[in-house]
Order: structure tokens, then sequence, then C-alpha cells
């Protein structure tokens, strides 16, 4: 078999996995509390903070809650992952020294997206951090559309790299399922697409993410 390696420290990679079950489990329960006492005391999230497109129901997560269900060390622990690897990328003769490193990440903001038929997020990228996430925790039964270029309730991931398809494309669209998640770097541009449902009534939950880290 011959040896060989993949060198591509150009791009920047998303990170894709899976909420173990407990931890969708332990979400769920959050945010049902966070946005049901919302609703009863309309304590919504500062809009300015975080909206980036039409989506009316956002609310935000604190930490403490996190730390309560157990559950704020694994998205931790994810971040430092996904920073190792796109440092491994990206200094490919420099594996054996990163991964020496000690690393602390911190979540900087946490906020549910509770998308309803027709809101959506325009291209976008976050900011005031270093590493965005988005993971899925409901997801309706869309109708079906007839655009050739969108999927309902798609989320695209859009970069730059190359123009020669043969080696490379200018987009990624995945069609989100409950339990995924997601970790890039805070400029990476994305767009949420809007979806119908049957009655107009579906909810589309995620929850995101913005967090910072060093080494130490």
């Amino acid at each position: 078999m011959m040896d060989y390696e993949i060198l591509q420290p150009w791009s920047v990679p998303v990170m894709k996995t899976r909420l173990p079950p407990d931890v969708l489990q332990k979400m769920l329960k959050i945010t049902d509390e966070i946005i049901e006492e919302s609703y009863c005391y309309e304590v919504k999230v500062a809009k300015d903070a975080i909206q980036a497109g039409e989506m009316k129901e956002q609310f935000l997560i604190d930490s403490v809650k996190l730390e309560q269900e157990k559950v704020l060390e694994y998205f931790l622990e994810m971040c430092k992952q996904y920073v190792l690897q796109a440092f491994c990328q990206s200094q490919p003769f420099d594996k054996e020294a990163i991964l020496k490193e000690k690393w602390m990440t911190q979540i900087t903001i946490m906020w549910i997206n509770s998308q309803k038929d027709n809101e959506y997020f325009p291209l976008h990228a976050h900011c005031e951090a270093q590493l965005s996430t988005v993971m899925y925790l409901k997801i309706p039964e869309y109708l079906s559309s007839n655009s050739p270029y969108t999927k309902p309730g798609a989320l695209e991931f859009i970069s730059n790299t190359t123009r020669n398809q043969i080696w490379g494309v200018p987009s990624l669209m995945i069609q989100p399922q409950v339990g995924d998640f997601f970790i890039f770097a805070i400029d990476q541009q994305h767009i949420a697409y809007p979806f119908q449902t049957q009655g107009g009534n579906g909810e589309r939950r995620s929850v995101a993410f913005n967090a910072d880290f060093k080494a130490i």
C-alpha cells in the first residue's frame, strides 16, 4: 500500500457530528423550558445581538442551564477537537506539536432559533468570536418545493476556494437531520433556507452558539 497524505492548508473545514442521545434530550428539555418561560413572561432575545434574517422567535440560553444539565463540557470538548483538526490541516507539518498543546474553549453566546414556515437566514456569517456552531433539535415534515436550486429547510455553506468544479465545489447544501451538529469558523458564510409545512405551523428548532479558544 502506498504511503501518502493529502495537504489542504488553504481551506477551512466544517465539522459535522451527531449529538449523543442524552445531550439531544437534555437540549430539548432546556429549550422547551426557555421557550415556555419566554412566552409566559415575554422574555425575548435582543434582536440586534444575533438577528441576521427573517426570524421572529430567538431566545438566549444561559450557560448556567448547560452546567446544570451537564452538557457544557461536551460542547467545549467538541470545540477543542475542531480547533485541533483545523490547525492540523492548516499546519500539516506541525501536527505533533499541535496535538501536544492544551486548549481552553469558552462559549460566548448561545441562542435558540425557533424557525417557522417561510422564515429564513440569508447569506451571513457570525462575528465577535472565533468559532460558530449549529445543532438541530426538531425538524418538521416539509412540503415539497418546485425549485431546482434550493431544498426546503436546507443549510448551505458557501466558499470560493476554487472555480474548477473538477476539484472542488463553491458550496455545500445539507438537509439537516435531528441531532446533526456542525462546528465551523466564525467567518464561514452560510444560509438557512425557508420551508413550508402542512397547516403552516411547523417548527424547525436549532441551537447555535459562538465560542472562543486559546492555548494555555
